[in-house]
């Protein structure tokens, strides 16, 4: 049995502590929200544009189009005779 903590997520954590009063910040809240903002700018680095913002919601359209797609399966262009 561990008397351990349970950790907060990352996510949870970070924006509790940019709400909070800066003057009232340790050194351990800045050194934990500047890793934060080095991953976030390492994934941006690496190609990840969306580093740091919520994934997108697909249109109901769109998932209406995936579905379709997923029912037809691979299309072979040698059975439609191209």
């Amino acid at each position: 049995m561990s008397t351990e903590t349970p950790i907060e997520p990352l996510e949870s954590t970070i924006a509790e502590l940019y709400h909070r009063d800066p003057l009232k910040l340790s050194d351990q809240d800045f050194n934990r929200i500047i890793e934060r903002l080095h991953a976030q700018r390492a994934r941006y680095v690496q190609g990840n544009m969306t580093a740091g913002k919520p994934e997108a919601k697909k249109s109901a359209a769109q998932k209406k189009r995936e579905a379709t797609a997923r029912a037809l399966g691979p299309v072979d262009l040698s059975a439609l005779g191209l």
